[in-house]
């Protein structure tokens, strides 16, 4: 990400590979949250109910119940 971390610890690295990662985000205008893209609170069952459907949610080795997929969809609103 050009960061130079040499000086810094672990955490101020990550913390700067983050902000970079942000900031890259913005130059070239992926959307910060779902909001963005007309994500509404009621469409949260439906998403949710097709993420539980889609085919590659079955190869992980937990997965998600309803819920933890709205949680997961309300904070990256």
């Amino acid at each position: 990400m050009g960061v130079d971390t040499a000086d810094m610890t672990d955490e101020q690295a990550t913390s700067a590979g983050l902000d970079a990662i942000r900031q890259l985000s913005k130059d070239v205008n992926i959307p910060s949250g779902l909001e963005e893209l007309g994500v509404k609170r009621d469409d949260f069952d439906v998403l949710a109910e097709n993420a539980l459907k889609d085919a590659c949610g079955f190869t992980n080795p937990k997965q998600a119940t309803h819920e933890e997929i709205v949680e997961i969809l309300s904070a990256a609103l």
